[in-house]
């Protein structure tokens, strides 16, 4: 597993102690399925984490300033700060994986080898597009296919050397980024489109192979009822659905 430890490293932002009953289930499934890989939590500088290294021996940590943690804000600040990639030169990928994220099966060395420089499931800003049936997966389909698109950060893969150069070429040309991180990267935004040739991205189909977010029931029409490689905010939209995948090996 050597070649993992330069590759790609997990990366879970955690900003209490206190776990929830769906957060400890999300970490136990991380190091199941991927714990051979370096897992990395990153933390307040003065959160005291060391229950989890008591559970999880192999788990290393990185901490940053406390100011970085006390809201969403605050998260997507550091999310898109130079420093935080730079923490993380030693590797050519990191999957950020949030604790609201449930990964199904290890591909994770295949989706670094795709070459994108930031994938996470395909979401649409839009509550009508939260929780498409099946007998609708076409009308999402044509939503993804004709909309703005944001693939989703909380559970997304992002390749370092790629996130420094748009960061640096940026923050030449652009003033800080106010809105949430993911949609700075999908370039989301009109006026991004000039930065648009330093973001290589999947399309949405193949995103969906990488992760399911909002209307999973759809999506699961739309990929032919495959399982995608992972989840994010498997509670909020539509639990229901997940709970015969959703389980953690022992």
């Amino acid at each position: 597993m050597a070649e993992n430890k330069s590759l790609v490293a997990v990366v879970i932002p955690v900003y209490q102690a206190n776990l929830t009953e769906a957060e400890q289930m999300s970490l136990r499934q991380c190091m199941h399925v991927l714990g051979n890989y370096p897992v990395i939590i990153v933390k307040p500088a003065a959160l005291d984490l060391s229950a989890f290294q008591q559970q999880y021996p192999s788990l290393k940590f990185q901490s940053f300033d406390n100011s970085f943690f006390t809201n969403v804000d605050a998260y997507n600040r550091l999310m898109v700060s130079i420093d935080f990639y730079k923490t993380f030169i030693a590797y050519e990928y990191i999957l950020i994986y949030q604790l609201d994220a449930f990964v199904f099966r290890d591909e994770l060395k295949e989706w670094c080898a795709k070459g994108y420089d930031y994938i996470g499931a395909p979401s649409l800003h839009q509550p009508e597009f939260d929780t498409i049936p099946a007998e609708s997966a076409q009308d999402f389909a044509h939503a993804l296919s004709t909309q703005r698109v944001v693939l989703n950060g909380g559970l997304s893969l992002r390749k370092i050397p790629s996130f420094l150069r748009y960061l640096k070429i940026y923050n030449i040309f652009y003033p800080a980024w106010k809105g949430n991180e993911d949609m700075l990267f999908c370039q989301e935004a009109t006026r991004l489109k000039p930065m648009k040739l330093f973001m290589k991205l999947p399309e949405w189909r193949e995103a969906l192979r990488f992760a399911f977010e909002k209307s999973p029931v759809a999506s699961y029409e739309l990929t032919g009822h495959q399982l995608p490689f992972a989840c994010h905010a498997w509670e909020r939209y539509d639990a229901a659905f997940w709970a015969p995948f959703i389980t953690v090996n022992q």
